[in-house]
């Protein structure tokens, strides 16, 4: 059934059968005759051909909607069994960016079981992208992570909107020809007159990867890199240490108290935002406590 939901949403969502199977990693002939295999087996027509395009029939938009129906009850079934579940019940599963960990836990944790002394804790260290397959996969309960859009699938509060930003060490020779410029928080470089710095570049599938590597191209900058990491807190702690420059969140730079030994610098036309979240799934069967730690988060934000 799971790859019934996968396969047709997927043709359903590009169009057409070639996009939908590279998402798929699979051959666009053996996704063809998958579909073409449902509807004998349905005994009606999904979609109509035009060309390379799958339009969706009368009766494949009925198909598509009750799938989508049938997913978002499986969710809510899994969540409900979880919570009836003896092994599960009153234990709360928070995941957290490293960076993050000196505020979660001398912090949030501490306040949070102050007015939740009954419920117990387990905490989670990983990436945001890590942190989300984890939620995704119903193996975490809550996660506060780094993202740069809402995703629709989860609950979202926003924490805090920070700012990208190069974090670089305060003896740096970047911060000389750093000015201010309206509408930035921190002082302003051109990046185009970046000459040869070490940089600190985190590993694939780390969203400040993504990000940095956005950055690069925009800039035809073709990084040296000097250290590779997998953490932000790594990361800082190079840049302290005057081993190369980062891009990074002006949040994290905080969190982990190094606005004495970096300095941050902003870039670009205009502020490039992220936003700190807080990510549940919908239906959670916490959420008077996410509401809860959702506040004492921001207050010491």
């Amino acid at each position: 059934m799971n790859k019934t939901v996968d396969y047709i949403l997927e043709v359903a969502k590009y169009g057409g059968i070639t996009k939908a199977a590279n998402n798929l990693y699979i051959t666009p002939s053996a996704l063809s005759k998958f579909v073409q295999t449902k509807e004998a087996e349905l005994n009606v027509k999904l979609f109509n051909r035009m060309g390379k395009k799958f339009v969706l029939t009368y009766a494949g938009e009925r198909y598509v909607q009750m799938l989508e129906e049938m997913m978002e009850l499986k969710m809510q079934m899994d969540i409900e069994m979880s919570r009836i579940s003896s092994m599960y019940m009153g234990r709360m599963r928070i995941g957290f960016q490293m960076s993050l960990a000196h505020t979660v836990i001398t912090h949030v944790i501490t306040e949070f079981q102050e007015q939740f002394p009954n419920v117990q804790i387990m905490l989670e260290e990983g990436s945001s992208n890590d942190l989300l397959k984890m939620l995704q996969n119903n193996e975490l309960d809550i996660i506060i992570a780094t993202i740069d859009h809402p995703i629709e699938q989860f609950h979202c509060d926003i924490l805090s909107e920070g700012e990208i930003v190069l974090a670089v060490p305060t003896d740096s020779p970047l911060t000389e020809g750093a000015i201010r410029k309206d509408k930035f928080k921190y002082p302003w470089i051109d990046l185009n007159e970046w000459h040869e710095l070490k940089s600190i570049m985190f590993s694939e599938g780390q969203i400040f990867r993504k990000y940095s590597d956005l950055i690069f191209e925009n800039y035809d900058i073709k990084p040296d890199v000097s250290v590779l990491v997998k953490t932000t807190k790594t990361a800082l702690l190079c840049v302290a240490n005057q081993m190369g420059v980062t891009f990074t969140s002006d949040i994290l730079v905080k969190q982990n108290n190094h606005e004495q030994d970096i300095t941050m610098l902003s870039f670009g036309e205009t502020r490039f935002t992220h936003q700190l979240s807080l990510l549940s799934c919908k239906n959670n069967m916490f959420s008077h406590e996410i509401n809860v730690l959702n506040s004492i988060f921001k207050n010491h934000l």
